[in-house]
């Protein structure tokens, strides 16, 4: 199967622009060979692409060949996906699939247009005759033009005049039978076989898009960047109709009606309207067969599909290794972005064993790596972190990855902070920027450490993105050439020449030159081959930028003939390189012949915690998790970090939070662990802190951290507040709320009640199986008359702390005037104003109200207060309570409450103290207080 595919044009990103050329070497630079290959990522269900598509043959093509041989184009038949014929790829144009129409793969030349039969392999030659204009190919013949006078030219160089057809025609489709014609306007549709034209419409200009269904010609007749609308008329009659597709993307035809594609969704809409989404899923392309169907590539197959939506296979796509646009390297982490069709990133940490999509994509332009810092351009914008820029600008990743560049503005990206304004060009390393600021004079600014230094350098340098690198600058238009200076110690200034595309290392160069495909005994690749056998291959020349004499070695062959070479040094300041082999794989180069460093000395930093976490204060579960990162700082360019080996944990508890904190525990299989991560369960209430420390390769032991805590909680809710209404309440319908605090937020609450009917004590407590585990904080209850029913609650927290019951709290629904018994002169009424709308008026002094066997610690008291009411005394159980006066400006219902007395049962007795009226409304016994 050819793997070809087109790429998005683009080139490595131009950091240094400088005249082509290389670095001199007193003698020819050894040539090293590949890299280590990094892992193959599987491709599951690869993204063919359709390449050419007939109603009998396809070609379609799948990422990158190997381009130091690239193989030819395998033109397959629809029918069953086997492959009828291979086309030579021409030379200066490898990646342009072959044109194919009806049963033909064609070639246009100059005069002449050759047609090769892929049934029979047949070639023919259809002539352009003296005098005639080429106006086009359809399938097995050319369209000419004289004058105003079409004409079919077909294999064998006959020929049939157009009828019904006059002017300057452009072919916009064609089928195995027919020919759609629009002249300025005039649409028509010619029949190949006798040259026939049939008129379809008449429009100001052609149409954007026409396509020839089975039954119908379709075209275009507006479109806005979200709609399209389509008009039809069918072929063999004057029928027309219109169809309106709510999408902006491409149309197919489909049938007699069409389809778009919208992402990996092909989507149908009919002339009636009707949309049908997700019509097929998982396609990655999809062409016209000129047949009413279209041939896809989705779900692990190249099929066609027709109007019902089934897939019928015409070939399986089975899975594929996965190969690279652009790559990026910090430390043992591989970024790539994927060829096709999206160009997602992936990354592996452990040289493609494993695989992890990082959940982004860059298209536009390469994306950048540097320190754990990832830049990527995905459409129309870039990112890094939580910073976005218009991916259109100049932005550029700064070496180790803190600062970005923005134009001419610099940001933090752990902070997002804009640290300074700078007007291009200049250089980013670490929290420096380095810039010629006056001729002559290479100025770094350390923007976090507030200090400066100054470099002289030849007249002319300017330093530009990326043009710095650990103690090297890359110095452009100096007088007397380019230069490398030293930007941290006293190394001579080194004389070199690199081309634009070139990547500056910490420590090397390495830049782009052609391979060695004339050299005898050039060294072998992977597969055997030889770079003698390479047509244009590309190799890098990597020049150490430590030795004096700039030393050069060479790799490769690397991708670069079919697509842009792509190749990258280490983000994290190692001397390694990583590029795309010709087959578009990762290869990682590790530069162990380098010079070391003039100035270099041992690492004697030991790491530094860059994050750490136990979790919430108090968790609300039983399991806590620490977790922790550490860097293992290279902020001295003459001291180069070891990297992180290993960690020990330690930890300390208290039981309560009231006890203090025990010994702290070195645990033995928690000392010299790889993981950055470890959990411990314990039970609520302790309280579990960590410390951490790691060490480097060198082994550089830091610090113990901070301490980190954790609680598992131990505490019970706090009762706030219950309420189930007023002491005594005048209507029926209640509800009970109530309120606690919790260093966790409550879950569910338990209620429980206990109730006294007239004349009775307070019963038992009673817990209603829906008042159980509430999460609500009320819950709704209805009164009877002279019942007092009283409320408590407890609360408990997400991890099962309970509270205990609340105090309780007593509502009680008054008895009506009406159940007491009258003793003289007693008038019974009605009021707006009473409650349940009834009163009782002792017109004269001893007249009474009385009721028998009532209990209570307390009673309250309801009457109709105003302008010349009197007075009562109330008795219960022989024993006077109180006397209640019931005068008052106003006329009120009024509730007055009784001293508390010692629980008693017996008569209670409402007595007239005056010859003034005294309205008594009812009466409430009050069992407990509150």
């Amino acid at each position: 199967m050819n793997r070809n595919r087109l790429v998005a044009a683009g080139i490595a990103l131009v950091l240094l622009p400088l005249g082509a050329g290389r670095a001199t070497a007193a003698e020819p630079p050894p040539h090293l060979g590949e890299g280590q290959a990094v892992g193959n990522r599987v491709v599951a269900d690869p993204p063919y692409r359709l390449r050419a598509v007939t109603s009998r043959y396809y070609v379609t093509s799948y990422a990158q060949p190997d381009d130091r041989s690239p193989e030819p184009w395998e033109i397959q038949r629809t029918t069953d996906g086997t492959t009828a014929r291979t086309v030579d790829r021409p030379p200066g144009q490898l990646d342009q699939a072959p044109t194919l129409l009806g049963q033909y793969a064609v070639q246009v030349g100059a005069g002449v247009v050759s047609f090769r039969d892929l049934g029979t392999d047949a070639t023919s030659q259809v002539s352009v005759p003296e005098g005639a204009v080429y106006e086009g190919v359809y399938p097995g013949g050319v369209l000419l033009r004289r004058g105003s006078t079409m004409s079919l030219r077909a294999i064998g160089n006959t020929e049939k005049t157009v009828t019904n057809a006059a002017g300057d025609p452009t072919i916009l489709d064609s089928d195995d039978s027919s020919l759609l014609l629009g002249m300025s306007g005039r649409i028509a549709v010619v029949d190949l076989a006798t040259g026939a034209g049939t008129a379809v419409t008449t429009l100001p200009a052609n149409p954007a898009w026409a396509q020839l269904t089975p039954n119908r010609v379709l075209w275009q007749t507006a479109a806005t960047e979200t709609t399209r609308s389509l008009a039809w008329k069918q072929r063999t009659s004057a029928t027309t109709g219109t169809i309106q597709v709510p999408y902006g993307e491409p149309i197919l035809p489909l049938g007699d009606d069409v389809a778009v594609r919208i992402g990996s969704e092909l989507v149908k809409v009919t002339g009636a309207g009707t949309v049908t989404r997700p019509f097929v899923t998982g396609v990655h392309d999809a062409a016209d067969l000129t047949t009413g169907r279209l041939l896809v590539s989705a779900q692990s197959k190249i099929a066609s599909v027709g109007s019902d939506g089934v897939l019928q296979t015409v070939k399986a796509t089975p899975a594929f290794n996965a190969q690279v646009q652009y790559v990026g390297l910090s430390g043992s982490r591989v970024v790539a972005s994927d060829q096709q069709p999206a160009h997602s990133l992936y990354e592996t940490s452990n040289n493609g064993a494993a695989w992890t999509a990082t959940g982004g994509s860059s298209s536009g332009k390469p994306f950048q790596l540097e320190g754990s810092s990832l830049l990527t351009f995905d459409g129309t914008q870039a990112r890094v972190g939580e910073l976005t820029f218009p991916a259109a600008d100049d932005v550029v990743l700064g070496k180790g990855g803190k600062f970005v560049a923005h134009n001419g503005e610099i940001y933090d990206v752990a902070t997002k902070a804009k640290v300074l304004d700078l007007q291009p060009p200049f250089a980013l390393v670490g929290s420096t920027a380095w810039k010629v600021t006056e001729p002559g004079v290479l100025r770094g600014q350390d923007v976090t450490a507030g200090t400066s230094k100054t470099i002289t350098v030849a007249s002319g340098c300017t330093v530009g993105p990326n043009a710095a690198n650990g103690r090297w600058a890359l110095l452009t238009g100096c007088a007397g050439g380019n230069q490398v200076v030293d930007i941290s110690g006293p190394e001579a200034p080194r004389n070199l020449t690199v081309p634009a595309d070139a990547q500056l290392g910490n420590g090397f160069v390495a830049q782009l030159v052609d391979g060695e495909s004339s050299a005898a005994g050039a060294p072998a690749s992977a597969d055997g081959a030889t770079n003698a056998a390479a047509v244009g291959a590309k190799d890098l020349l990597v020049t150490d930028l430590n030795d004096p004499a700039l030393g050069q070695r060479r790799y490769g062959p690397v991708l670069g003939q079919l697509h842009p070479a792509t190749f990258r040094a280490d983000g994290s300041g190692q001397p390694k390189l990583v590029y795309a082999d010709p087959t578009a794989r990762p290869r990682v180069i590790t530069l162990d012949w380098l010079k070391p460093d003039p100035q270099q000395r041992a690492d004697r930093t030991p790491p530094v915690l860059t994050e750490a976490s136990a979790g919430d204060r108090i968790r609300d579960f039983t399991t806590s998790r620490f977790y922790w990162t550490f860097r293992d700082p290279a902020d001295d360019p003459h001291e180069p970090a070891s990297g992180v080996l290993s960690y020990d944990l330690r930890i300390q508890q208290r039981p309560t939070p009231t006890s203090p904190y025990g010994a702290w525990r070195e645990i033995a299989g928690w000392q010299g662990i790889k993981i950055t991560e470890v959990s411990l369960t314990a039970n609520p209430g302790i309280d579990t802190c960590w410390q951490v420390r790691s060490r480097d390769f060198a082994l550089n032991l830091s610090a113990w951290s901070a301490s980190y805590c954790s609680e598992t909680d131990g505490t019970a809710p706090v009762h706030v507040s219950s309420r189930p209404g007023d002491r005594v309440i005048l209507t029926p319908a209640q509800a009970y709320s109530y309120q606690f605090t919790d260093n966790l937020d409550p879950v569910a609450y338990d209620v429980a009640y206990r109730n006294a009917a007239p004349g009775q004590a307070l019963g038992a407590w009673v817990y209603p199986a829906a008042w159980q585990t509430l999460q609500d904080t009320s819950v709704a209850w209805g009164a009877n008359a002279g019942s007092d029913r009283c409320f408590q609650v407890r609360a408990r927290d997400v991890i099962g702390n309970v509270s205990g019951w609340s105090p309780q709290t007593c509502s009680v629904y008054p008895q009506d005037d009406r159940a007491l018994t009258s003793v003289g002169s007693v008038t019974r009424g009605s009021s707006p104003l009473a409650f349940l709308g009834t009163t009782s008026t002792l017109n004269a002094k001893g007249t009474a109200l009385t009721k028998t066997g009532e209990s209570g610690v307390r009673i309250a008291l309801v009457t109709l207060n105003g302008p010349g009411q009197g007075s009562v005394d109330v008795f219960h159980a022989g024993v006077k309570i109180a006397t209640v006066s019931l005068a008052a400006t106003t006329q009120t219902r009024k509730v007055t409450y009784l001293p508390v007395t010692a629980y008693r049962s017996g008569e209670v007795r409402i007595v007239s103290t005056s010859t003034a009226p005294a309205t008594v409304d009812g009466i409430a016994f009050l069992r407990a207080n509150p």
